[in-house]
């Protein structure tokens, strides 16, 4: 199950190696803070929020941010980063396929890095949950990471979805998915969509309208 999995990732993660990624973590503007501001966005979730630097660079922009993970360790790491820094730590642990909030809350919804570690079919489901949660006239951005040296050389299996299934190593337990941009129409699942940025990944903004 993919939530044993994150739940284990974090609970095992040195210290050191969040302190070293804090560090170096980029606060500036970025395309998807541009957007937001671009379309006036206030409300915003952070869905699967991580270690919450992500959720800290949204309050350091003003913000409203409230946000969620799978794995309770992440929950505390966001509550504890948000609540240093002086803001508000509206953070629960919830799942991206039953997020637990009311239809139409937010303005926008961020999701970074989480739905391409689903299978493809769940990462539809998910789009449909997040999209649930946004006002009408808002929208989702994801961002999706790109394949790698490590992706490929870690033991997996690939199914008939194209889903990397990670079965030995450190990974072991973990999916991958991933995407090209021919795929991204089937991942926004009949919402329209719009690639805001290409690096190796891609940033998508998935529109209610």
């Amino acid at each position: 199950m993919e939530h044993e999995f994150w739940d284990k990732s974090w609970k095992s993660l040195d210290p050191e190696r969040i302190s070293s990624y804090s560090a170096g973590f980029d606060m500036s503007e970025d395309p998807i803070i541009a957007y937001l501001r671009k379309n006036k966005a206030k409300y915003v979730c952070d869905a699967g929020c991580g270690c919450g630097l992500y959720s800290l660079k949204l309050a350091k922009f003003g913000f409203d941010v409230s946000g969620f993970d799978i794995a309770e360790s992440a929950v505390l790491l966001t509550e504890k980063l948000l609540l240093q820094a002086g803001y508000p730590a509206k953070i629960k642990r919830a799942d991206v396929l039953s997020t637990g909030y009311p239809s139409g809350c937010f303005d926008a919804v961020i999701s970074r890095d989480v739905l391409d570690h689903m299978p493809i079919e769940k990462g539809r489901k998910a789009v449909k949950e997040l999209m649930r949660i946004v006002k009408p006239g808002g929208f989702l951005i994801l961002t999706l990471d790109g394949t790698d040296g490590e992706y490929e050389s870690e033991p997996h299996d690939i199914n008939a979805d194209g889903d990397y299934l990670f079965t030995a190593g450190k990974w072991q337990g973990m999916v991958f998915h991933p995407y090209s941009a021919s795929e991204i129409d089937k991942l926004a699942n009949g919402f329209k969509c719009d690639i805001l940025a290409s690096d190796g990944g891609f940033t998508v903004a998935v529109g209610a309208g």
